[in-house]
């Protein structure tokens, strides 16, 4: 049996996933030639922005916990990449400015290419694709919330942020 097509942007899409698999390939061949990991690279680029705050965790990209964040520092400073000053901050160490200055601009050389075969119209699609993807998982995640609520008391009721602080300020006035 053969599956049928979703919608007739399905070639654009089954496209835009092999470009997403040969993209994150490379993405992932380039850091490994400059000795980083992608969650290195995003720790990296986060010190270099002045992101980074030591303890807390790390939002970029992907979410690196303490832990994560801490091992990671200590790989970075072996492999030479960091220095920490009096405070134990971390930054970009001299000696690896120039490596570091390599990666990015092989990552902004992948980055300008990424979109490349994709015309006006394939990225409009695309981009309505996943509008139309973000909205369904929203809908998913009010749906499961208000089942966790259904689940806790059967009584329960969830309803819109907005319109249950409207209610609460009926209630109290």
């Amino acid at each position: 049996m053969q599956p049928t097509a979703l919608e007739i942007h399905e070639p654009v899409v089954l496209a835009l996933i092999g470009a997403v698999t040969a993209w994150q390939g490379a993405l992932e061949q380039t850091l490994s030639v400059s000795g980083l990991t992608y969650p290195k690279w995003l720790l990296l680029r986060a010190i270099r922005h002045g992101e980074f705050t030591r303890g807390r965790p790390c939002e970029t990209a992907i979410f690196l916990d303490v832990p994560q964040s801490e091992r990671l520092l200590r790989e970075l400073a072996n492999d030479g990449w960091l220095d920490f000053a009096v405070d134990g901050s971390p930054y970009i160490a001299p000696t690896a400015g120039t490596r570091l200055q390599r990666a990015a601009q092989a990552i902004k050389a992948l980055h300008s290419v990424s979109a490349s075969p994709f015309g006006t119209s394939d990225r409009a699609a695309l981009s309505s694709l996943l509008h139309r993807m973000t909205a369904t998982l929203q809908d998913h995640t009010a749906r499961h919330s208000r089942h966790a609520a259904w689940e806790q008391n059967e009584l329960s009721m969830v309803v819109p942020d907005e319109i249950r602080r409207v209610a609460q300020q009926a209630i109290a006035a």
